[in-house]
This record gives structure tokens, C-alpha cells and sequence, in this order.
């Protein structure tokens, strides 16, 4: 049976408050050795850049070469296996629990997140130039030096800056390279970048499945498969993370009654929202507005 992330980091699954949601390690080949050979399940996301030497992975039984200059980008889902290290092999690692990556996207970031897992998933190796390269050690470093700061008075909000950078940095250089490559997209792919440019601006409106298929002229029953296929989840469930970030965003803004909320969220009453609010949070929305006042 495969072993889990947090396992290969030494956390329990069971979260808790003194299990660290985001680390970054320098490791070399003697740490990994342990590893070898054992399949590791991805809960959470986790970036190898490798800094020198050679090693043979496997990404979801898919065997790769990887060298000085690339970068492993594993996430939710994934199977990851070791294969082979060369003696001088070292990488850095960032590790980032679900938990925390829900914490670093407002909503106009959700799409570029949804567009970019999915391509994460799907190529989870990407060659990258020096420059490149060099940039992304920085932001490692950076990162670092962020989380062994733990006494500033913002700690927590100076992180999230720190990790929203690098991912900033990722995204920006997964679409030059699509672009620099002219990379063709599948027919999947296509309705799927459709449905997410629709999605973006449609969901606070729209919440049915049959609205978004109307739009771009296929059955729902293709749209779910599509979606499922590219990205691995419902489109249902994607709609919702839009919804349910919106409202957490608001929800951390006094001005907005939670009528207010339900009403701007196209839900049909207070209740509606209240429900399908806890349903995700395991609170109320004024559970959750207090708790949050309470913890600022």
C-alpha cells in the first residue's frame, strides 16, 4: 500500500495544530534513499527543483529522466516513486498542504489555479531555462527566510505573499513556454479552457451545469465528462470552490450583511446559503465571521 505525503515528511494524517503546513528542505541523495522504491500518494503539493545530479522517477507509473534544471511538480492525486539516484543528486523541496494552498488564492486567482493544476497533473516535469531556474531558487530561498521569521507581526500574511510570488513566477512560465512551443490542445481541452473563461465570470450568477453547457453548445453529460477528464473533478465541485471562496472573502468584510452575501451569490435565501456554506466550512457564516473577527 502506498505511503502518503505527509507520511514521507514524518506528519500524521490526522491534522493538527502542530503539523507545519508548508516546509521547504534541502535534501541530498542519502535522505532519499530511504524513499526509494516506495510509491508515495500526493495529498498535497509538493515541488522538487533539482539542484544537481541525475535521478529516475516515476510520475503516476510513468518513468522520466530527471537532471539539473527541471523542476518535479507533484499535487493532489499523484502517485510518486523514486526510482534511481545518482550519488551527488540534491534538490530543494517546497511542501504545501491542501489546507494551506486554499488559503493563498482570492477569487481571481481561482481560475488561473484551476487552469494550472491541471496542467501541473497532466505534465508534471518542465525543463526550465537558467534564468528561469535561477529565479525560482530565489523564490525558494525567499520563501525560506519567510517561514523561519516567526516573529513577525504578520507572519502568516507575509508567507502567503512569499508562496503567491512563486506560483505567480510557475504560472507565468508553464504559458510562455506553451506559447514559445505552440503547443496544440486537444478537443477536451479546448471546451475545457472555454468552460473556464465562462466560469470565471459566470458562476456568481449561474450555478446549473445546463447553463454552462447551453453556452458552449454541447450535452451536459459531454461538458461533465470533458471536465472530469481534464481536470479530474465535477463541474459541479469546480463551481462550488468558486462560491465558496467568494463567500469566505466577503464573509471577512463587516459592510456585507450575510443576506447581503446570499443575495449578491444568487442563492435562493439566507438559508440556501447557509447550508451549502456549512456544508464545506463545518460553520455557520456567522460562525465563521465570528470566529474569523475573534482571530485577526
Amino acid at each position: 500500500m502506498p505511503k502518503t505525503d505527509r507520511e514521507l515528511f514524518g506528519l500524521p494524517d490526522i491534522e493538527g495544530n502542530t503539523i507545519p503546513k508548508i516546509k521547504i528542505m534541502h535534501m541530498r541523495a542519502a535522505q532519499l534513499r530511504g524513499y526509494m522504491n516506495s510509491s508515495i500518494y500526493m495529498r498535497s503539493t509538493m515541488f522538487i527543483l533539482v539542484l544537481s545530479g541525475k535521478a529516475t522517477i516515476e510520475i503516476n507509473f510513468k518513468t522520466d529522466a530527471v537532471d539539473l534544471g527541471m523542476i518535479i511538480l507533484l499535487s493532489f492525486g499523484h502517485f510518486f516513486k523514486v526510482d534511481q539516484l545518482s550519488s551527488d543528486f540534491t534538490c530543494e523541496i517546497l511542501y504545501i498542504s491542501e489546507e494551506y494552498i486554499d488559503k493563498m488564492y482570492s477569487t481571481d486567482l481561482i481560475y488561473k489555479r484551476v487552469k494550472y493544476g491541471v496542467k501541473m497533473h497532466q505534465t508534471p516535469l518542465l525543463h526550465l531555462q537558467p534564468s528561469e531556474y535561477i529565479l525560482l531558487l530565489q523564490r525558494m530561498t525567499f520563501i525560506r527566510d519567510l517561514i523561519n521569521d516567526i516573529s513577525h507581526l504578520y507572519y502568516q500574511e507575509m508567507t502567503l505573499s512569499g508562496l503567491n510570488f512563486f506560483f505567480l513566477d510557475l504560472m507565468q512560465i508553464i504559458e510562455k513556454g506553451d506559447h514559445d512551443n505552440n503547443v496544440k490542445i486537444s478537443r477536451d481541452q479546448y471546451y475545457f479552457k472555454q468552460f473556464l473563461e465562462l466560469l470565471v465570470v459566470s458562476y456568481k450568477s449561474y450555478h446549473q451545469v445546463e447553463f454552462y453547457a447551453d453556452k458552449l453548445h454541447i450535452t451536459t453529460h459531454y461538458l461533465a465528462l470533458i471536465v472530469r477528464r481534464v481536470s479530474g473533478q465535477s463541474v459541479s465541485t469546480l463551481i462550488s470552490q468558486l462560491l465558496y471562496t467568494e463567500a469566505k472573502l466577503m464573509l471577512q468584510q463587516p459592510n456585507f450583511l450575510i443576506q447581503q452575501i446570499a443575495e449578491e451569490l444568487n442563492f435562493a435565501d439566507q438559508s440556501s446559503f447557509g447550508k451549502f456554506f456549512k456544508r464545506f466550512s463545518g460553520y455557520s457564516p456567522k460562525q465563521f465571521r465570528n470566529n474569523r473577527i475573534f482571530n485577526m
